[in-house]
């Protein structure tokens, strides 16, 4: 299983929605967004927000594999469309195109184990 981290930058005046939208995800029409990422094969989706840049920590097999797949998904096609204007750059959440990502440069497990991977 891999581990990203993407990192995308927010127009100031939507961070507040963006906010909101992702807090209430699971008491809202947009729970079926929650079972589209599963469907994809997200092992796990963390979304932080730092002043105007959203990080997101994704666990899955392959990430271009599982935004493909949830690119086939109507309710992920509705979401995309709705967050997309809040970008200052808007994000490609659908296999479309090579996925940017963090560097890892640490990681205290895996280097007490005398090792250091990417994902």
């Amino acid at each position: 299983m891999k581990k990203y981290c993407l990192v995308n930058t927010l127009k100031p005046e939507h961070i507040y929605d963006y906010v909101k939208l992702h807090k209430e995800a699971h008491i809202t029409e947009w729970k079926t967004q929650l079972h589209a990422l599963k469907r994809a094969g997200a092992v796990n989706c963390q979304t932080y927000v730092y002043d105007n840049l959203v990080i997101i920590f994704y666990e899955c097999e392959d990430i271009i594999d599982s935004f493909k797949t949830l690119a086939m998904n109507e309710d992920n096609n509705r979401w995309q469309a709705k967050v997309a204007p809040w970008f200052a750059r808007s994000p490609k959440f659908d296999g479309s195109e090579e996925v940017t990502t963090a560097e890892k440069i640490f990681d205290l497990n895996e280097q007490l184990e005398g090792k250091l991977t990417q994902y």
